[in-house]
């Protein structure tokens, strides 16, 4: 029993000394937490003014985004292709590039989004002229190919 006491002020002593150089693991655990559920946090009033994607007038973008011809294309392709911008945040200036190519029978297939790149991997680039879009680069680098595996066939 004389030895409980002395222990119990040692602990009492000791955790007192932590608490006090900001050694405070649940704490800080805690913190976090409530972090994450700020950061998610969405007060109700400007819930309904923000919108993802913006939606503006689109009179004319169609036929201005139109490619009659990529350099380097063979002749004679059946299909129509385009490439724009699609702005997202007109505040901020975010746009996101496309490149887009119908298919040769537009009107009985599906209409597919593909997308993929990342960091140092193109989509364009890679994914539409090497894997899965209408061309394929030729050997030449200058020239382009029908690509008989294409999505768009």
């Amino acid at each position: 029993m004389q030895l409980l006491l002395p222990l119990l002020l040692f602990l009492v002593s000791y955790v007192q000394c932590y608490g006090g150089i900001g050694f405070d693991p649940l704490g800080k655990i805690l913190e976090a937490q409530r972090a994450k559920r700020s950061a998610n946090f969405v007060p109700e009033a400007s819930k309904s003014d923000y919108s993802p994607v913006y939606i503006g007038p689109q009179d004319g973008l169609k036929e201005a985004n139109r490619i009659t011809a990529l350099p380097g294309q063979p002749n004679g392709v059946n299909f129509d292709q385009y490439s724009g911008y699609v702005t997202v945040d007109p505040k901020a200036g975010r746009a996101l590039f496309y490149y887009f190519a119908e298919s040769q029978n537009s009107s009985s297939k599906p209409l597919v989004l593909w997308l993929n790149g990342g960091p140092g991997c193109s989509s364009f680039g890679n994914g539409a002229m090497r894997e899965l879009g209408p061309f394929r680069v030729n050997i030449d680098a200058r020239t382009l190919s029908e690509n008989k595996y294409a999505w768009n066939n």
